[in-house]
């Protein structure tokens, strides 16, 4: 193994046990503050960096500038992010490893798919439909993590812990029973995470992995959007690869290449990810990389027609779906969390990172499917039947990595609202059953209570009764929706959050 060769399977490894670190270190800990936000990562992304550059208002440069690094790095030394940094990248290396992908020659005509696709998907963001996360490799490993694979090892972990806490072995009973609180305190969630797209999102990743069948790296080279990105920024690197073609006796390097780079027309610096591989396997060794040699020629052939064919498809997309009914119009319970920006910026914005899910101390924060409209799939929306927004947390705002959701201080998330909840009478104890119950206005957490009762006399079984009924206060109420949370109906609950009222409607919004 060479040494460049070497160096990159460590640095590989290391960014992904990094990603892993900050993905655990994500979590609230009794703090309302979190020093290391997994949101890092997408901070040298350079897709997410795109998605914001069309977003409406400013772009956000303080969070976002180590991706504009990123590309000028890429223009320089070429395509080195997919190959040493991604941890997409690495998990396709490992899976094609176990699934034993084969190699083969480079397809031109599936590999221009993501080329395309990154035209369509910008086209589309100019005319106001932002979809990059959908396709964003750093977003659909985030997603991955979030919604199925943390929730699966949480409830692996507790189950662990309580068996052996149940069942005395000796000596393993105490290592185990020794080592929980440090695992409760450094590696497991706060709570048991429950996310409703769990089974879906792994699916969707399952079937990226299970395209290393086929080829290896199979999504990279055809599919990713964001390898498209740097493909094109890389296209005139100075990191060059000498000799350029296939040597007239061997054609080792066609074959075996995982990115299919090199090829009789020559090597494609816009696919190679320097992964330093052929200069190990190549038995005259004649393979070296360097900052000389010529230029190769085995660029993508985009054809006109087909560059003119994914604008089109992607403008298209968007004055088709600015007609559309708005989804927060046709739903009034579809709530986003504190601190969301307006909801057409909103989607713009978000890259379906599942990031703010994953810290939601209530678990108010659910992943939306066509409920959020056809574009909102993956994007947050607070359930307050499952879960209700935690008076003082914040957290949510500090990981969000494009300005989607802002930041707010405690006492701006106390003024924040996020809609209002309104009582159905034909539910509620006390209208419907003349039945006591207090839940509602105990659970409320504003200073003055949102929730307050106004005494009525009722007559039950033949006796006048003194009965306290619950009535919502508007101008107090900010739709946090513990009261939905905890309503001991079953069911749908007597008391629901609608997002009227909700602070980014408001022109003058938080200031």
């Amino acid at each position: 193994m060479t040494g460049l060769r070497r160096l990159r399977i460590v640095c590989q490894l290391g960014c992904l046990l990094g990603f892993f670190w900050l993905f655990v270190a994500t979590e609230y800990r009794g703090l309302d503050e979190l020093p290391y936000p997994v949101s890092l990562l997408f901070r040298i992304d350079p897709l997410a960096a795109l998605a914001d550059f069309f977003a409406p208002g400013a772009f956000a440069w303080q969070l976002l500038w180590p991706a504009l690094l990123v590309i000028v790095a890429t223009v320089l030394l070429g395509r080195f992010f997919c190959g040493w940094i991604c941890p997409l990248g690495t998990t396709l290396d490992g899976a094609g490893r176990l699934l034993k992908s084969p190699g083969g020659r480079s397809r031109p005509g599936l590999r221009k798919i993501k080329y395309l696709l990154l035209l369509a998907l910008s086209a589309a963001a100019l005319f106001g439909v932002q979809v990059f996360g959908w396709f964003d490799p750093l977003s659909l490993f985030l997603r991955t993590l979030t919604f199925s694979l943390y929730p699966v090892y949480n409830l692996f972990a507790n189950r662990v812990f309580d068996f052996f806490y149940d069942h005395h072995l000796p000596l393993i009973s105490d290592l185990v029973n020794g080592a929980y609180p440090f695992w409760r305190d450094h590696l497991m969630a706060f709570q048991q995470p429950v996310f409703a797209l769990g089974l879906f999102t792994a699916l969707v990743f399952l079937a990226v992995l299970l395209l290393e069948k086929f080829e290896r790296r199979f999504w990279c080279r055809n599919l990713c959007p964001l390898g498209a990105l740097l493909g094109l920024c890389s296209r005139h690197a100075l990191v060059r690869r000498e000799p350029a073609s296939l040597c007239s006796d061997c054609s080792r390097c066609q074959s075996a290449c995982r990115m299919a780079a090199t090829g009789s027309d020559g090597h494609a610096r816009s696919e190679c990810v320097l992964c330093f591989e052929c200069t190990e396997y190549c038995p005259a060794e004649r393979v070296r990389f360097g900052f000389h040699g010529r230029e190769g020629s085995g660029q993508v052939d985009l054809r006109r027609r087909e560059v003119v064919t994914a604008l089109a498809v992607g403008a298209l997309v968007g004055p088709t779906a600015s007609i559309a009914p708005a989804a927060a119009s046709a739903d009034s319970y579809l709530l986003r969390p504190p601190g969301a920006v307006a909801e057409d910026e909103f989607l713009r914005r978000c890259i379906r990172c599942g990031e703010c899910l994953k810290v939601c101390i209530g678990r108010a924060l659910q992943p939306a499917w066509l409920d959020a409209g056809p574009l909102g799939l993956w994007t947050p929306r607070l359930v307050a039947r499952f879960g209700y927004c935690e008076y003082n947390c914040t957290l949510c705002g500090q990981v969000c990595p494009t300005g989607a959701i802002r930041p707010l201080t405690l006492e701006q998330k106390h003024k924040t609202v996020i809609g209002l909840a309104v009582l159905d009478k034909d539910r509620c104890l006390p209208y419907a059953r003349n039945e006591e119950c207090l839940v509602c206005e105990e659970h409320c957490p504003t200073g003055r209570k949102a929730i307050v009762f106004e005494q009525k006399q009722v007559l039950v079984q033949s006796r006048i009764k003194i009965l306290k009924i619950p009535r919502v206060v508007g101008k107090l109420c900010i739709g946090c929706g513990i009261c939905e949370t905890r309503c001991p109906v079953e069911g749908r609950s007597a008391i629901r959050v609608t997002n009227e009222n909700e602070s980014r409607r408001k022109r003058d919004g938080l200031a």
